[in-house]
């Protein structure tokens, strides 16, 4: 009697485990759409030049924020720390919306190798947007990706409610592969990147939908678009001791691996 209902259990964890492991994946691309996707105008494979026009063109000389604060975009070196040389390798180009500021918020980062594109990152800390509108945008230009669902944080003058609202939307990602996370995190002045082994491609734009005096607003979020793979032939090529910039003080923080 044990025995069979060893080989019971054991029969039970076969058929259970597959399954608990795919629920910890994030919404994995089956129609090949992510590499369709674009962000800011800017798509996975395109040339340093082009990503770097695309920006400039979407935040053009006299823009303003979603505050309605002025943009002053400032373009420099985006650069990493060699996790064995510890030297300082280019890995893009960074875009500052507001460099007087002086820390790592509102950004647009451009990651490049060998002239091409392989991942951008938008963080957007001082957003603010309608919510029914943004929520709209989002499904109608990134068709095929899943809705991320949560629900409205309650703001009423500084403080904020110890319950959650009603269900939301904050907004959507996709990926390929085996996928458990975003690659890119911001970590004050740090950024950690975690490229997952067996995920291949990552999408994603997520904000906290807030009722902030009564008002439905998006706040505070963030976009990815990325191709692993070739992130991983960065990676390859930093840790080999290429890439160097021969001792040149970096234009960036000293950015973490």
């Amino acid at each position: 009697m044990n025995r069979i209902l060893a080989t019971v259990a054991s029969l039970v964890a076969l058929i259970t485990l597959p399954a608990a492991a795919a629920g910890i994946y994030k919404p994995e691309d089956s129609n090949g759409v992510i590499a369709g996707y674009e962000l800011l105008g800017v798509r996975i494979g395109m040339s340093e030049g082009e990503a770097i026009a695309q920006i400039k063109k979407r935040f053009p000389a006299g823009s303003k924020d979603a505050n309605d604060r002025p943009i002053n975009l400032q373009q420099s070196d985006y650069v990493l720390t060699s996790p064995t040389t510890r030297a300082k390798v280019k890995a893009g180009i960074r875009f500052d919306l507001h460099p007087q500021e002086k820390s790592n918020l509102n950004f647009v980062k451009i990651f490049v190798h060998e002239g091409r594109v392989w991942g951008i990152w938008r963080d957007d800390a001082g957003g603010k947007y309608e919510y029914q509108k943004m929520v709209s945008d989002m499904l109608a230009k990134y068709r095929g990706a899943a809705e991320i669902k949560s629900a409205f944080m309650i703001v009423n003058g500084g403080s904020i409610a110890s319950q959650p609202g009603d269900p939301a939307i904050d907004g959507v990602h996709l990926f390929e592969g085996q996928c458990l996370d975003f690659p890119f995190i911001r970590k004050g002045d740090n950024d950690s990147i975690r490229l997952d082994p067996a995920c291949k491609k990552a999408f994603g734009v997520l904000y906290q939908p807030q009722l902030k005096n009564g008002t439905k607003i998006m706040a505070s979020g963030f976009g990815q678009l990325v191709d692993l793979d070739a992130g991983r032939a960065f990676m390859r090529y930093m840790s080999s001791g290429a890439g160097n910039i021969k001792g040149e003080r970096p234009k960036t923080s000293d950015t973490k691996l």
